[in-house]
């Protein structure tokens, strides 16, 4: 999984392709119309016009190409790779741990708890109905990981262990990832 400055870096590269292509595109529209247009610059005229549409249409081909290609989010593709999204850890919800021995009560005030065992993580809470979900059997990602990179796993999965080494950070559950691009879960 990519960390954000990962995606920033193929952003930048990938727009700059894309600007690129597109240039040598108009600038072929340019020379098979018998160097009459200036992409409408200077005078308006129909030539600069279609050098102009064949930019447009050529960069936007190039985009979406460069977006399916890389798997990039367009608004971290759109702005060159300024926006990018946040990593798992920064966007990752704090959940209670509790010794497997007590804290009946912390599992029903929470809807995820995280059941450790002298301080070792044994197994999640709340995952699926009514039973202790093992460690073994849940996902776990680096905190640093750029969080639409969560996106394939959290289709499979109810949710996403975020950690740092042998330290649980929080979890990120398929509606917390949806809330924050569709808008908020109550």
């Amino acid at each position: 999984m990519r960390r954000p400055v990962n995606l920033r870096i193929s952003a930048l590269i990938g727009a700059l392709v894309s600007v690129g292509i597109a240039l040598l595109f108009a600038y072929f529209a340019y020379l098979l119309l018998g160097r009459s247009g200036t992409l409408g610059f200077g005078s308006f005229n129909a030539a600069g016009v279609l050098e102009g549409l064949v930019f447009i249409l050529v960069f936007m081909t190039s985009l979406r190409a460069v977006r399916s290609a890389v798997r990039l989010p367009s608004p971290t593709l759109l702005s060159f790779g300024l926006v990018a999204p946040p990593t798992a850890a920064r966007v990752a919800q704090d959940v209670p741990q509790v010794d497997a021995s007590r804290g009946i009560d912390t599992l029903t005030q929470n809807r995820i708890v995280i059941v450790t065992s002298q301080g070792v993580p044994v197994g999640a809470a709340g995952v699926r109905r009514e039973r202790i979900t093992s460690w073994e059997d849940l996902v776990k990602v680096d905190g640093q990981v750029a969080v639409t990179d969560l996106r394939r796993v959290l289709a499979h999965e109810p949710l996403v262990i975020v950690t740092d080494g042998s330290t649980v950070l929080g979890v990120v559950t398929q509606e917390m990832y949806l809330a924050g691009l569709w808008g908020q879960v109550r």
